[in-house]
């Protein structure tokens, strides 16, 4: 083992406090020890003068090296993910222009809980499931409790790409987790990993004319994305949708839909190419290859109600009154193109323009409705994989299409196409048939086009 020098400040001594625990560790360090290990101890003083000083500059305090790893200390959880993220990206951006022998990567964990500190150490469950949720994060990559990112998720825009329960050692409850994937491909990633990075960042120079109008072989289950081999419809209207993964973060997601021991599935939203709504899994199979895991999944369309949608008469906000087809479009243009943006909640209504206002944004919302109507979808995503353009315009669009059904806006979906991006907005374009009401009576088309802002705005 390295060392392990204690440095913690008089002022922190005999106190509890809440505080935001950062954990880091080097990957495969017994390996590298065990070949050089005087060469290991240079780099890892190399990087540990890097962390530290980073740690300093988000006001932090590094509390005592481990081996292999450090352990500091933030009051405040949006400074601690801040810096995670600044250690990740220097350490990555130096690692471009060194050879592979002079490279360390680094697992980094954090938590945001309750602390003791007694002497020169420090204590608690808030050090320990930051200990374990290091061990959980890629290398090159950050890996966060549920408590952190409730926390930091709107002052940094962050949204989830891996939350899920995990069971750590030694922690006796199940602890939700995120994870922030490495910044850039380390040299322990694959050549296929590194060969797709490759291309996603050639994709993104042709940003501006990119335009997707399908989402290949995407399908969104509960609320992840994956990427598929097959999706069959069976003769008793099951389907079967086969998944290759290659990380465990993709197998911890699909093992968590799974339900608990004598409980009933659980209902799950689902969307393939044009199709959303609602199924049950049946069943969950698992095969195993050299380099991934497949997972055949059976899942059970749920018949969407829709009775108690507005479908005939006309519905006011104010002095304007909207016909459901009206009212269908609003809430297109909301997932579509935040149009009109969401109503904050912390709003008072105290004029009758914020009065009427809340009256439209219940419409929006729908009453009684399969899924209510919240937030501009496109939107949301964009913060996740705004560095892989043609990756969030397809999965986005797959988003879009499961809200547009499932909410019940349209019946099917005609077109709808994603892109460009262009100064921080993208171009959209649906069509999409309502649902038939009256034999008689031709159902409505609804249409909507234009650009959609890729940074939250205030209503």
């Amino acid at each position: 083992m390295y060392t392990e020098d204690k440095i913690v400040t008089p002022e922190l001594k005999e106190q509890r406090s809440l505080a935001a625990i950062i954990f880091t560790d080097v990957v495969s360090f017994s390996a590298l020890m065990a070949a050089n290990e005087e060469h290991t101890l240079d780099l890892i003083r190399r990087d540990f003068q890097i962390m530290t000083q980073l740690c300093q500059r988000f006001e932090g305090k590094v509390l005592k090296t481990i081996g292999d790893g450090l352990l500091m200390y933030f009051t405040s959880a949006v400074q601690a993910v801040l810096c995670a993220k600044e250690i990740q990206s220097t350490l990555a951006e130096a690692a471009t222009n060194l050879p592979p022998e002079e490279v360390l990567s680094h697992r980094i964990g954090i938590h945001l809980g309750d602390v003791f500190f007694s002497g020169t150490d420090v204590m608690g469950d808030g050090v320990n499931v930051a200990a374990r949720l290091q061990a959980e994060a890629e290398p090159g990559g950050i890996c966060m409790s549920q408590t952190v990112y409730d926390v930091v998720k709107n002052p940094l825009a962050l949204k989830p790409t891996d939350l899920v329960p995990k069971k750590l050692k030694n922690i006796q409850d199940a602890v939700p987790v995120y994870q922030i994937p490495p910044i850039y491909p380390t040299h322990s990633t694959t050549q296929e990993a590194l060969e797709q990075v490759q291309t996603e960042q050639k994709l993104s120079s042709n940003e501006s004319e990119l335009i997707i109008n399908s989402s290949e072989q995407w399908v969104f289950l509960h609320d992840f994305f994956f990427q598929v081999e097959t999706v069959r419809q069976n003769a008793d209207n099951t389907l079967t949708v086969r998944i290759h993964t290659e990380n465990a973060q993709h197998d911890a997601a699909i093992q968590s839909l799974r339900p608990s021991s004598g409980a009933q599935s659980q209902r799950l939203k689902y969307a393939y190419r044009n199709d959303g709504l609602f199924v049950k899994l049946k069943s969950v199979e698992e095969e195993y290859s050299k380099h991934f895991h497949i997972w055949i999944l059976t899942l059970e369309p749920q018949k969407i109600k829709h009775s108690s949608t507005p479908e005939a008469g006309s519905y006011g906000a104010g002095k304007k009154v909207y016909s459901p087809d009206e009212i269908a479009e609003l809430r297109g243009k909301r997932i579509l193109l935040n149009d009109p943006p969401k109503l904050p909640q912390d709003a008072r209504l105290f004029t009758p323009a914020l009065a009427n206002r809340e009256k439209l944004e219940s419409l929006i919302r729908g009453s009684g409705t399969p899924i209510s109507v919240e937030d501009c979808v496109i939107q949301s995503l964009y913060p996740m994989y705004k560095d892989r353009p043609r990756v969030f315009l397809e999965v986005a669009r797959l988003n879009a299409v499961f809200f547009l059904k499932a909410a019940g806006i349209v019946e099917q979906v005609l077109e709808l196409s994603l892109g460009p991006i262009s100064e921080g907005k993208v171009h959209v374009r649906f069509r999409g048939i309502r649902r038939q009401v009256y034999v008689n009576i031709e159902p409505a088309v609804i249409e909507i086009e234009g650009d959609c802002p890729l940074l939250s705005e205030v209503w």
